[in-house]
């Protein structure tokens, strides 16, 4: 039996690496009905996976409409007991109230911002400058001047290099500060754990 199964909101998050999962894991990737284009190397990752993926594609546009599958499907694997560990790939906060409800009735749920979740390195990132100046210039501001939401730390992050990066680098950053648990968002609100 699956021990871990990843359910991918792809509307929400395209930047998806099969490659960070283990044996262990078990995909769903949740594709709008709207969106007619899979990256490749998306594609290719998951073909090498096998029987381990499964393409849903949502019909019908809407408000959450995607969102509503992935919880359908969060209640099917519920009902059907000795369920594994549900991980959701999705930025939309909404899915929150939702998980803590299936915890509380023994389904073990999270949802996690980025992939680089499933395999954070708190250990620091080596000779990763960008991200090794993000943490210094946070680390040594008063905390009242730190941003407290996350599109604001995005910009803020921006602003430390001039706005030379580009988004997804500076997308990156922010995905590693949470991945390695030095900042934390509850009710959209950002929290710094520097020590």
């Amino acid at each position: 039996m699956t021990q871990k199964l990843l359910l991918i909101d792809f509307e929400n998050v395209q930047q998806v690496d099969l490659g960070r999962l283990d044996d262990a894991c078990d995909v769903m990737i949740f594709v709008g009905a709207s969106q007619k284009n899979v990256p490749i190397d998306l594609v290719t990752a998951a073909q090498k996976l096998g029987a381990r993926v499964e393409w849903k594609r949502v019909e019908g546009n809407g408000k959450n409409a995607l969102d509503f599958f992935i919880a359908f499907e969060l209640g099917r694997i519920a009902e059907r007991g000795g369920a594994p560990q549900c991980i959701i790939l999705s930025r939309d906060r909404g899915f929150d109230p939702l998980l803590r409800h299936l915890n509380k009735n023994g389904l073990r749920c999270r949802r996690i911002n980025s992939m680089l979740e499933l395999e954070p390195r708190t250990d620091g990132q080596g000779d990763d400058p960008n991200y090794n100046r993000a943490v210094e210039v946070l680390g040594k501001q008063e905390k009242k001047s730190r941003p407290r939401r996350r599109k604001t730390l995005s910009q803020h992050i921006a602003s430390m290099f001039q706005n030379k990066l580009a988004q997804p680098e500076v997308d990156r950053i922010v995905d590693l500060l949470f991945a390695n648990k030095l900042v934390s968002e509850m009710n959209g609100a950002i929290t710094y754990e520097f020590d």
